[in-house]
């Protein structure tokens, strides 16, 4: 499709708002804010809205319940098409995933890699290592079934290194350093109690299987005795407590989990039916701890035995080797190489972060912001930096956006949808226009978040979706079949109705929008 540029400044909303009593010094302001900005100009590149149809809807019974925020903009031009209520706060939901991969891919670029290194520190003599095996964790988000056959199999891959290299007996411990990251897996406006499903996964320096632990429940031999409780990735330690009991075959099984306060455990509670086996995928409280165990337990199946076991190093000058105690192994000089993994490029993970609505690789991403380009490997740090991109680099007014997290869980997350806009040109014009935007998710796309919405616009709709109680959220491309390309953000919340039916009321609104 030919793009090209939109010649005509004005479209003539002005004459609904004169024909409304309003004077001349009402028009300029009210442009920008009133759901009928969008243009009708016959000018070379322009995409016609059907401004009525967008009006009837949002102010149909019982849509008309829900606020609803809505910019509309030219790709090309930045020209505004549609505004309503575009200046006020929305929570967005996973739109918030728009606004951290945006930063990440601008800031670290899209070939940026993570790399999780394996380090001898000391010496090796035959078969032996004298001194200890550290790894050194970068935040690589993709050490998990999404870009492995799982979590587990990459860490076998790294242990594999280590025997390649010879290695078969280390005098010292496997030390695991993840210094350059905070201990907190739970963000300061989320709850421990999220964590007990899997969308609360949080991470850390050194993190498989995206934060999460699989736990599968199987009825007992007899009915009223203890069910059966097993768990990976292999190698995590007592971390499980199980007080689910054994139920009639005819029954259904319910377990519930619930961490313990202040604690690492994690309590089932419930029933398993007689004869069944039922899976929880459940956030890790410590994922680095529990990855550290895995390796471990990898790390044994290539035959490397340790003196002194494993520990997890939080913060610099522990020692490290022999003799060297130093901030980082790399500068040790006794220390080299012996393995290493390397994830994918940004984009892909960007990609694989926006499509499916990914919310540990994004909380992933913002504490890589705080490691790489601020203070340390922390909520405060990545969103000091996010927020620093959003409104030095993009152009965005520092009220427009009131960030929380990486992935949108937090209901305390507040943006415009004009700062989604802005975000999403900013990235159309930086990335060369497509790049970025092909990492979003189609309608019909298998495992996508749009994989059974908006349905017959394939290749034309590129997006984000949001959603949590009460917040409906769809932000991002219109490639139509005429006309420029388009930039939306449809933030929605309250009212209370079903999810599904805001949702299919902002899906006929982009159809409105793709002139459909």
């Amino acid at each position: 499709m030919k793009e090209s540029s939109d010649r005509n400044a004005f479209c003539a909303p002005w004459r609904r708002l004169r024909a409304k009593g309003l004077g001349i010094r009402w028009i300029l302001p009210l442009l920008a804010f009133s759901t009928s900005a969008g243009c009708t100009s016959s000018g070379i590149g322009v995409h016609r809205i059907d401004s009525p149809a967008v009006d009837a809807l949002l102010g149909s019974s019982p849509i008309d319940q829900v606020h609803f925020g809505v910019m509309v903009t030219d790709a090309l031009t930045g020209r505004v098409l549609l505004a309503h209520n575009a200046h006020q706060w929305f929570v967005p939901a996973s739109n918030q995933k728009i606004l951290v991969t945006a930063a990440a891919w601008s800031l670290l670029g899209p070939d940026h890699e993570f790399r999780t290194e394996l380090w001898a520190a000391g010496l090796i003599q035959g078969n032996t290592l004298e001194g200890d095996l550290v790894l050194v964790g970068s935040g690589d988000p993709s050490l998990s079934g999404r870009y492995w056959e799982s979590g587990t199999a990459a860490l076998d891959a790294l242990a594999e290194q280590v025997r390649a290299a010879g290695i078969h007996q280390v005098t010292g411990s496997l030390i695991v350093d993840v210094s350059a990251w905070d201990s907190t897996t739970v963000a300061p406006t989320r709850e421990v109690q999220d964590l007990r499903f899997q969308f609360g996964s949080t991470g850390g320096a050194f993190a498989i299987d995206e934060g999460e632990f699989e736990v599968i429940v199987s009825g007992g031999p007899s009915v009223g005795g203890p069910g059966r409780v097993r768990w990976s990735p292999v190698g995590t330690l007592g971390y499980v407590q199980s007080l689910v009991t054994t139920s009639r075959a005819d029954s259904v099984t319910s377990v519930i989990p619930h961490y313990l306060p202040e604690t690492r455990q994690i309590v089932l509670r419930g029933n398993a039916e007689y004869g069944t086996v039922d899976t929880l995928r459940i956030a890790q409280r410590d994922p680095v701890r529990q990855a550290t165990a895995a390796l471990a337990s990898a790390l044994a199946r290539a035959d490397v035995r340790f003196a002194y076991g494993w520990s997890v190093r939080w913060g610099h000058g522990a020692r490290v080797g022999r003799s060297c105690r130093t901030g980082t192994v790399k500068a040790c000089s006794d220390a080299h190489l012996v393995g290493a993994l390397t994830s994918p490029p940004l984009s892909e993970l960007t990609a694989g972060t926006l499509e499916p609505s990914q919310n540990w690789m994004s909380e992933q991403l913002v504490h890589t912001l705080g490691a790489e380009l601020g203070k340390h490997g922390n909520w405060e740090e990545g969103i000091a930096v996010l927020k620093s991109f959003l409104v030095d680099e993009v152009g965005i007014a520092p009220q427009d956006v009131s960030a929380q997290d990486g992935s949108g869980l937090s209901a305390y997350n507040l943006v415009t949808p004009r700062a989604i806009n802005r975000v999403l040109r900013y990235m159309y014009t930086e990335s060369g226009g497509n790049a970025y935007r092909k990492a979003m998710a189609e309608p019909g796309e298998r495992g996508s978040t749009l994989e059974h919405r908006l349905l017959g616009l394939e290749s034309e709709v590129f997006a984000k979706t949001g959603s949590i109680s009460n917040v409906n959220s769809l932000s991002g491309y219109i490639v139509p079949e005429s006309g420029n390309t388009l930039i939306f953000s449809i933030l929605s919340n309250g009212a209370g109705l079903n999810p599904s039916r805001v949702r299919a009321r902002i899906d006929d609104l982009v159809r409105i929008l793709a002139g459909r």
